[in-house]
C-alpha cells in the first residue's frame, strides 16, 4: 500500500520553499498540500489513494529543478522543429536528418539553440 508520511511531506514543502517551486503552485494546489500536511500530522500518514495521486502531481512540481524545466522546454521546441521539417518535406531529400532526432544531445542542443530566438539556418521554415 502506498502511503505518504508527515516528515516526507514536510521536507518536500521546505525544499519547495528553498528552490522557489512553492510559488509555481496555484492556490488550490497549495491549499491541498497544506491540508494534507495537517492531516498527515494528525494521523501520522496518508493512505487515501486518490489524495496520494493528487499529491504526487504536486510533489513532482515541488521537486522539479531548473535543468529539468530547461530540458523539457528544449525537447518541446525540437519537436516543433521536427514537425516543421516533416511539413516541408525535408526528410524526403535528407533522410539522415530524421536519425539526428534520435540523439538526445542533438535534441537538447537544437531546442536550446532555437530557444535563443534563432531561425532555422537564417530562414524561417514554413509549410507552403
Amino acid at each position: 500500500m502506498d502511503t505518504l508520511g508527515y516528515n516526507y511531506l514536510s521536507c518536500l514543502r521546505k525544499k519547495g520553499f528553498r528552490n522557489g517551486n512553492w510559488r509555481r503552485l496555484n492556490t488550490i494546489e497549495r491549499a491541498l498540500y497544506v491540508a494534507s500536511l495537517s492531516l498527515a500530522k494528525m494521523r501520522g500518514r496518508l493512505v487515501n489513494s486518490r489524495l496520494i495521486l493528487e499529491l504526487r502531481k504536486i510533489i513532482g512540481k515541488l521537486r522539479e529543478t531548473p535543468g529539468v524545466r530547461l530540458a523539457t522546454a528544449a525537447y518541446q521546441r525540437a519537436m516543433k522543429i521536427y514537425t516543421g521539417f516533416e511539413a516541408v518535406g525535408l526528410f524526403k531529400w535528407a533522410p539522415q536528418v530524421r536519425s539526428w532526432f534520435n540523439d538526445p544531445g542533438y535534441v537538447l542542443w537544437l531546442g536550446l539553440w532555437q530557444g535563443n530566438d534563432h531561425e532555422y539556418g537564417g530562414a524561417e521554415v514554413t509549410a507552403s
